[in-house]
């Protein structure tokens, strides 16, 4: 660890030279940049091992940055000096995330020195840092009540028999019988309906029921719907990933034209709680996963109690076939989904997560994981206060030969090892492996033939009748 964040302090080192030949206020900002470096390798240095890319990443970024601006600013020896110096930082953060992080059995890094292969990581760790500065910024969770509400959650659990079956976690949702269906014009994507309902889910963890349904934003339910409407057609089902829930991005990471227009489907878009307009304030997921963890519990229950009724009113509105997919926390939530609703199609969770606990952890500093030991917060108490979603501790209920999962090999938010353990334990049906990251999908097209591949042999190949939409409803 000291050798990493000496490479810090010598990048700080050589912009504090730079600053001799660049002069006046490019001097001022080198050595502003130097100090900040050397601040960020003593934060490195109490920090735990996984953590450190992120930050190792940020700071060549920032120096990049610096060095672009300084370019511009007609100071050449400084600026190209900073540009080397922060690419450097930034590709050493890269190869010690690539390098850190086990591959499960027979998965390898593709091209692991490759231009490319390193810039994904970066992005990744780029959003890490986004979110761990986030964290800093955010108050402090008070360890001794948080660990005090998890060991009565988990007694309660195994006292319901939650842990021995956590589908009793999760009970069927009435009927959706009131909506509102409107229509609304999104740039680029034209004219496509919304449908919003009263979510009227009620949290079963009493320490945060309460403030959890004073969360007046979040008591409406909201999906995006691409419909034909010329008959029923089989529809998709896309569940987007944390902090997301805004149509307009929510439609960039779909291969919408290939999936509504090309294949002929209808999809449905249905926001997250605590997301897009559904987010208590201005950040999309606030909350989610980074509030009480116990109201994580009632966000993914919320969740899947919204989907169950969005898949039962698209039945009823004549879909012969419901599939479903989900990104990222949508894959975590689709692998749930796919273990609880009877009767799906299909199920794609792509770049999952499956073990909250396990990547929440490992941004944490060494305090706070020391203080989470004399709570006694261990691995074994998250998962039984975390049963009621874990998809790892429920049974897929899709057919093995509608699974498909697909995992990125040099994903730093949701590593490999996430993919590995849903597919062995989804009994190893189909699975594909992109070159990419998390936020950066190199392969995207080697992907979208596989998707398409599979929905054709799912949730197309169930015959669509010929009854038109309108005369359903």
């Amino acid at each position: 660890m000291n050798a990493r964040v000496g490479i810090l302090a010598a990048a700080g080192a050589g912009l504090a030279l730079l600053a001799a030949t660049s002069g006046g206020f490019g001097a001022g900002l080198a050595l502003a940049l130097a100090v900040g470096l050397g601040v960020l390798a003593y934060r490195l240095h109490r920090s735990s091992e996984r953590s450190l890319p992120p930050w190792i990443v940020a700071a060549g970024a920032a120096a990049m940055w610096l060095g672009a601006g300084w370019l511009l600013a007609g100071a050449g020896l400084a600026g190209l000096g900073a540009l080397g110096l922060g690419a450097l930082v930034l590709l050493t953060g890269s190869q010690i995330s690539l390098y850190q992080t086990p591959l499960p059995e027979g998965v390898e890094l593709p091209a692991p020195l490759a231009l490319r292969t390193n810039l994904a990581a970066a992005l990744d760790e780029s959003m890490r840092f986004v979110w761990a500065v986030t964290a800093l910024l955010s108050p402090r969770s008070p360890v001794a009540r948080i660990a005090g509400d998890l060991r009565e959650a988990a007694r309660r659990h195994e006292e319901e028999g939650i842990l021995a079956d956590p589908s009793r976690a999760h009970p069927h949702p009435p009927a959706l019988e009131k909506f509102r269906l409107t229509r609304e014009r999104v740039p680029r994507l034209g004219s496509i309906e919304q449908l919003r309902f009263e979510s009227e889910y009620v949290a079963r963890d009493p320490e945060i029921r309460d403030a959890y349904a004073s969360i007046a934003s979040n008591q409406t339910a909201v999906a995006h719907l691409f419909r034909h409407g010329d008959r029923p057609r089989p529809t998709l089902v896309c569940i987007h990933g944390y902090g997301m829930g805004r149509i307009g991005l929510d439609a960039w990471q779909w291969d919408i034209d290939t999936w509504h227009r090309g294949l002929g489907l209808d999809l449905a878009m249905p926001v997250l709680p605590l997301h897009g307009p559904r987010a208590p304030g201005r950040r999309s997921g606030a909350g989610f996963l980074d509030g009480h963890p116990l109201q994580t519990n009632a966000a993914f229950g919320q969740a899947i109690w919204e989907l169950r009724r969005l898949i039962g009113w698209l039945r009823q509105q004549g879909a012969p076939a419901v599939g479903v997919t989900g990104m990222s926390l949508g894959g975590y939530t689709t692998a749930l989904l796919a273990s609880l609703e009877q009767g799906l199609a299909c199920a794609i969770p792509t770049i999952p997560a499956v073990s909250l606990s396990e990547l929440l952890a490992q941004d944490l500093s060494e305090e706070a994981l020391r203080a989470r030991e004399r709570e006694g917060l261990d691995a074994a108490l998250w998962e039984k206060a975390w049963a009621p979603h874990a998809p790892l501790g429920h049974r897929p209920r899709v057919a093995p030969e509608a699974r498909l999962i697909v995992g990125a090999r040099a994903d730093r938010i949701c590593p490999p090892a996430q993919t590995h353990a849903l597919w062995k334990h989804w009994d190893e049906p189909s699975l594909h492996w992109t070159p990419g990251s998390h936020l950066a999908p190199i392969g995207r097209g080697e992907t979208r033939d596989r998707v398409v591949a599979h929905l054709r042999e799912t949730l197309l190949a169930v015959p669509t009748p010929s009854l038109s939409r309108f005369a359903m409803r």
